[in-house]
């Protein structure tokens, strides 16, 4: 069994006159820190303050756990709490999750 932690963040790009985000999630696993998912995605709601950036990095990081981590064999076992504008800095970012994998030869 291997443990691991994955977080998400965005930004918001300019294109065509919209604001759109740039999503980047991550998986560090203390012996490596992987990608797993880095696009630009239009907003599902209005962006009206950080809380509004950090909800969009934790639904789509949320979203990355229970699509592409699953079919490598990682679920979610634990979560941190959504970090606050002081907490985060300029940086909105997802949760933190606990993450673990049952199969053994991934």
């Amino acid at each position: 069994m291997r443990f691991g932690r994955v977080e998400g963040m965005v930004e918001p790009v300019a294109a065509n006159g919209q604001t759109l985000l740039r999503l980047i999630v991550w998986l560090d696993t203390g012996h490596r820190l992987e990608t797993v998912r880095e696009e630009v995605l239009k907003p599902l709601r209005a962006i009206d303050a950080f809380a509004d950036l950090v909800w969009h990095a934790d639904q789509w990081t949320q979203e990355t756990i229970g699509t592409t981590l699953a079919e490598q064999g990682w679920e979610a076992i634990g979560a941190g709490e959504l970090p606050t504008e002081e907490e985060a800095g300029a940086l909105p970012r997802s949760a933190s999750y606990a993450v673990r994998n049952l199969s053994w030869g991934s």
